[in-house]
């Protein structure tokens, strides 16, 4: 359930990332936030942004210090103004508030007043401040190049694969068959009955703007086969056609595919600790990254697909995968 707190009230979102690069410099609090991104209100718009930048995943703030997340960091990591601005597009797409918003848009193609009409009865406060709100959001989708407009219709533009997916709770499972044993978000100490998971790696991988790419494109890619993309706090992704499951690892490579080994080898551990936590056991398996594996290491795909019968994709542009007949065998009907 969103709150009026889930709705920014700063109007520039390319002002909201310099919240994160202000902070990144050691700017911290919202006086000194404010002087970076160039405003003057005595400290109250530096207030507003902060408040924007946190809504967007980018900080977290105790008492007038604000410190970068895992996706912050990345963000300050970036180095062109067109790849800030897609990253935080993919920011908008991951909020409640947006999220909502982009799949209304999707699925019914509504005109501005339309769009305005559904805003103002999802705003959970008064109707003149949702349309202040309105205008911000507004703002913010059309700078982020996520919509399309024309003089009768918005259309969703870009991203739609992470708009359709479900993150579902752990407890549901993965075909929602009540499981023996719920998987613990938590890194165990050892104790007997609990499962490792290292949620706060995970959540560093998943604000990598490629391993968010890729999960984007493979859930579009579910669609078009009418098939239900989903996710948890464990999996990247997953889909359910019949009973015949599939879980995916996505990893990011390096242009010289100099992590490529490291990062299989994750992918290999993750996937056979999923299938086994989550109880499906002939779940199909499938690694997908973006880069082709070479000659020099084409022992990977022998190893993956004959000896641990997992599947390997690759994307080049983030729309269309690739894998060898080996994999094929064993994708089944999920062979791109």
């Amino acid at each position: 359930m969103v709150t009026t707190a889930d709705f920014p009230q700063a109007d520039r979102l390319e002002q909201v990332g310099k919240v994160a690069l202000a902070i990144s410099k050691g700017h911290h609090a919202d006086g000194e936030i404010e002087a970076f991104i160039g405003l003057d209100s005595a400290g109250r718009q530096g207030r507003y942004y902060r408040l924007a930048a946190e809504v967007l995943g980018l900080i977290l703030n105790q008492q007038n210090h604000a410190v970068l997340t895992p996706l912050g960091k990345e963000f300050a990591s970036i180095d062109t103004p067109a790849a800030k601005m897609d990253f935080l597009a993919r920011c908008l797409v991951e909020t409640p508030v947006f999220h909502k918003a982009l799949h209304y848009i999707h699925q019914h193609n509504p005109n501005d007043r339309q769009l305005k009409l559904w805003f103002r009865s999802f705003y959970p406060g008064a109707k003149g401040t949702a349309d202040r709100r309105f205008h911000t959001f507004i703002c913010y989708l059309r700078d982020a190049g996520l919509l399309q407009s024309s003089t009768s219709k918005n259309r969703l533009k870009k991203f739609v694969g992470s708009v359709i997916k479900q993150t579902i709770p752990p407890t549901r499972g993965l075909t929602g068959r009540k499981l023996k044993q719920f998987p613990s978000a938590t890194p165990s100490t050892g104790a007997k009955g609990v499962i490792r998971i290292d949620v706060d790696a995970q959540k560093r991988e998943r604000a990598n703007q490629i391993h968010w790419n890729l999960i984007d494109s493979k859930s579009s890619f579910l669609d078009a086969r009418k098939l239900e993309p989903r996710a948890n706090e464990h999996i990247d992704l997953f889909a359910d056609d019949q009973g015949d499951v599939i879980l995916y690892e996505m990893k990011s490579v390096d242009s010289e595919s100099g992590n490529l080994l490291s990062q299989i080898r994750k992918a290999v551990a993750q996937l056979y600790e999923y299938r086994y936590i989550y109880e499906q056991p002939d779940a199909r398996l499938c690694i997908v990254t973006n880069h082709e594996i070479t000659k020099k290491d084409d022992w990977l795909l022998d190893y993956l697909s004959q000896d641990r019968l997992i599947a390997y994709e690759w994307t080049a542009d983030f729309q269309n995968f690739e894998c060898s007949d080996r994999s094929r065998k064993i994708l089944g009907d999920f062979v791109p």
